[in-house]
């Protein structure tokens, strides 16, 4: 019986030591992917969605500038653009800011609603 014990205990602990390693494993891999992400000499400026896995993109190698159209399966080049036309556009306010209205008075007027249609029936 006190066999079984000590079997039980050293199972646990290599099962403990195999997690342990993974997560330190897992740690080195994500680090590693970060540092891959990164460039010394290329980056992203902006990108912008025009469409379910489409994109336009401000790219910087060195000191010139790329417009990239990238789509799922390919990436084209469609202007080199001039460091002079990068001008950071201003967001346009919403014209008509709407008020969240107040939960209760949603209800109260979902009820009066409620009693006008069954005063008609």
């Amino acid at each position: 019986m006190l066999s079984g014990i000590f079997t039980a205990i050293g199972t646990l602990c290599i099962v403990v030591v195999i997690i342990y390693f993974s997560y330190v494993a897992a740690k080195l891999v994500a680090k590693g992917s970060v540092r891959a992400g990164h460039s010394r000499y290329m980056r992203m400026v902006d990108q912008m969605p025009v469409g379910q896995n489409r994109a336009v993109s401000v790219i910087q190698v060195g000191d010139r500038y790329f417009l990239l159209g990238i789509a799922e399966k390919q990436i084209d080049m469609l202007a080199e653009l001039e460091e002079e036309g990068l001008i950071p556009l201003e967001l346009e306010e919403p014209a008509i800011q709407t008020a969240i209205p107040d939960f209760k008075e949603l209800m109260h007027k979902l009820g009066e609603a409620k009693k006008h249609w069954n005063d008609k029936k």
